[in-house]
């Protein structure tokens, strides 16, 4: 008669690798879980690295365990061709969609082109980049609306990037032959300056049949204003030539109405009130999602920079407490722009276990 405990042993025994591997990627995951719950407690955008680790979790667990498996060395065999065989022909079959998009996504992440928070131009849409995944980047439009664009598309096709130290703000604006060009750069230079715009300059864009195209253009420090000062140039620009008698009007103007001809096309003169300062306001509104990503960026970046800032042996006591001092205080503003994330991510789960409840 067999001895149980024998028995038990060689049974189980050949099975121990298996189970050793099973358990070893278990408390492996479970560890990496929980660093994924963390970060996504403090508000970190981490979708992408958590799809890639789930991933790479799938095919090393399925690889060790044929490896591990008691089986019939031929079998084992088979079954690595059987994989290498599924993955290529996964890779032939699906290399414009799914594995075109992942290998387009980790090009996009190692030319790092642009990152979450700036603004991008793509087939003539300008938006923000709120998320970096693993097959597609989430663009937050002029409109305030969610954009998936597929990592492929952005390898295939040109895209614009703003970049964050400052970029140059330009408007057009066409005008009569019959307007000396001095007059009309300097009312532009005037607007220029008025909306705070450094290196501000002047071009004639085009002598058109009718009209002459000009463009004020100038530099913006703040790339995060972008749209609102787009909109304040324009309106600057406005203000400048109404007030320098400058008509903007083409030989088309067309109005059903009797006019004097010694009179002007041009808002009559009266009290101006001190315009509301709203910079900031329409980015704050439209690339909510977008601007919280780039604020949590941004504030981890100068963290690092202050901490080794800190491993300087050269500083003195006072530069050193100065340092800590402002290093305690981008800290308590990355926390507070966590939690801010958070409330966002939190919300938008929602709206998605709602939409699909419905």
């Amino acid at each position: 008669m067999n001895d149980p405990v024998s028995t038990a042993h060689s049974l189980i025994l050949p099975w121990l690798p298996s189970l050793i591997t099973l358990l070893v990627l278990g408390i492996a995951w479970l560890f990496t879980a929980k660093i994924f719950t963390v970060q996504k407690e403090h508000g970190a955008d981490i979708r992408y690295r958590e799809q890639g680790t789930k991933l790479i979790f799938r095919l090393l667990g399925l690889v060790m365990l044929i490896a591990t498996l008691p089986m019939d060395s031929e079998l084992r065999g088979q079954l690595f061709s059987l994989i290498g065989l599924l993955a290529s022909a996964a890779i032939a079959l699906s290399s414009t969609s799914v594995m075109g998009n992942l290998m387009a996504g980790f090009m996009l992440r190692t030319v790092n082109s642009f990152r979450a928070g700036d603004y991008i131009e793509f087939r003539n849409e300008l938006g923000r980049v709120s998320q970096r995944g693993l097959l597609h980047v989430e663009i937050q439009n002029e409109t305030s609306e969610l954009v998936t664009v597929p990592n492929l598309l952005l390898v295939q096709e040109p895209y614009n990037v703003v970049r964050s130290s400052g970029t140059v703000i330009s408007a057009d604006v066409s005008l009569g032959y019959d307007v000396d060009r001095r007059d009309i750069e300097a009312a532009l230079l005037k607007a220029l300056e008025q909306s705070e715009l450094g290196d501000g300059f002047v071009q004639i864009r085009g002598l058109g049949d009718f009209s002459v195209t000009y463009r004020a253009s100038g530099w913006l420090d703040e790339a995060g204003l972008l749209v609102s000062t787009r909109s304040k140039l324009r309106g600057r620009m406005l203000d400048a030539l109404h007030e320098a008698g400058i008509e903007i009007v083409s030989p088309n103007f067309m109005n059903q109405r009797v006019l004097d001809p010694a009179g002007k096309i041009i808002p009559a003169k009266r009290h101006r009130q001190r315009e509301k300062d709203t910079d900031g306001h329409a980015e704050g509104v439209l690339f909510n999602k977008a601007e919280i990503t780039s604020t949590v960026d941004t504030l981890e970046s100068k963290i690092q920079s202050l901490k080794e800032s800190l491993k300087n042996e050269e500083l003195d006591e006072a530069e050193r407490d100065e340092i800590k001092a402002e290093l305690g205080i981008r800290t308590e503003e990355l926390e507070a722009a966590r939690t801010i994330a958070k409330l966002e991510s939190e919300k938008d789960r929602k709206a998605d276990k709602d939409s699909s409840d419905e």
